[in-house]
């Protein structure tokens, strides 16, 4: 999946208009951003990248940014 598709998931997800999803946007200010919400990027993430992160992992991430760099460093780690 191309960054700009999990970007639109993300939009959805977190009901925002995807312009609004720089790697500096940050994800625990936002009101959405929840323990749901996070469950739903763990599925996300899986099925889109084939890679597995736990729920303490995406807590960490702080803004889009991190979020990437934990899926950038799964798909490096496990392929």
């Amino acid at each position: 999946m191309k960054k700009s598709e999990c970007l639109n998931e993300l939009a959805k997800l977190l009901v925002v208009e995807v312009s609004l999803l720089t790697d500096d946007f940050l994800l625990k200010n936002h009101q959405l951003w929840d323990s749901l919400s996070m469950i739903s990027v763990i599925a996300l993430i899986d099925q889109q990248y084939q890679v597995t992160v736990s729920g303490e992992e995406v807590d960490k991430c702080n803004t889009i940014g991190d979020l990437f760099n934990l899926i950038k460093r799964k798909t490096d780690y496990e392929h």
